[in-house]
């Protein structure tokens, strides 16, 4: 069976990833799937807004580094694809919910704040594993245009992770909804949505996603890119990426 399925009910597109064994982790192949899946809904003018859920206990749980590292790779950069996903991009022009059914770690966590709206059940994990991993963490996009309270900020950023029923009180989650509901409540969210104009919806989130976009001062990205350098070639971050592939504890040296 395909990593990523693709279901259409009506105008909603339903896009879920289904590799529960490896917590829907962003392998190469499943990336691809994404991308596919993504570009097939871009391109249906049929196809009004767009669910993206995961199957288990995880959304997504990040880079699949166990497969990063079996091809050589010691970093936490996403594998290349020769397809470009509009959704990971943001250049979709359609509604999009992220139905958060579990754990959204690292780069899960990047593709739940990449939707218009998310619902998520109240124990579902938000956390910027990268800072765990070694790494720097998503500090333009989730620590900054989310608008998220200072302190909460601080916290994802030094690696804690956010409850869904926190994410929700902060004001990161639109709706929360048990387990058993969760797609039944993102249906009847988008369901909702349909019944207004679909272009004025359109246009009036496109606005949002502009004031979200707004950039990050130059010499932040500078900073932010010297110390990304610094920390790919640290010892802490070899050994804990060895720690999470052999499934010990990591012995840190801070440097």
């Amino acid at each position: 069976m395909s990593v990523v399925l693709y279901e259409k009910r009506g105008h909603i597109a339903i896009i879920t990833m289904n590799r529960p064994e490896r917590r829907n982790a962003m392998g190469r192949e499943l990336l691809m799937g994404l991308a596919e899946s993504w570009q097939r809904f871009a391109a249906d003018d049929d196809a009004w807004v767009a669910i993206l859920t995961g199957t288990g206990n995880s959304f997504c749980a990040g880079l699949d580094i166990k497969e990063r590292l079996e091809t050589g790779t010691a970093s936490l950069e996403l594998p290349q694809i020769p397809l470009r996903d509009p959704f990971w991009h943001e250049e979709l022009e359609k509604p999009t919910i992220a139905a958060v059914n579990g754990y959204a770690l690292g780069g899960g966590f990047f593709l739940a704040s990449k939707a218009d709206f998310r619902i998520a059940v109240p124990n579902a994990v938000f956390q910027l594993t990268e800072v765990v991993r070694g790494g720097i963490a998503g500090w333009d996009m989730v620590l900054t245009r989310e608008n998220l309270p200072w302190a909460i900020a601080a916290e994802l950023a030094a690696g804690w992770p956010l409850s869904g029923e926190r994410a929700y009180q902060v004001g990161f989650v639109n709706r929360l909804a048990e387990p058993e509901k969760l797609m039944e409540t993102a249906l009847a969210f988008a369901q909702e949505m349909l019944e207004r104009p679909p272009l004025a919806v359109d246009y009036n989130l496109r606005l949002v996603r502009a004031l979200r976009r707004q950039q990050v001062p130059q010499e932040v990205r500078e900073q932010a890119r010297q110390l990304e350098r610094l920390l790919r070639d640290s010892e802490d971050m070899k050994e804990s990426l060895r720690a999470f592939v052999e499934r010990r504890p990591p012995v840190f040296q801070r440097r």
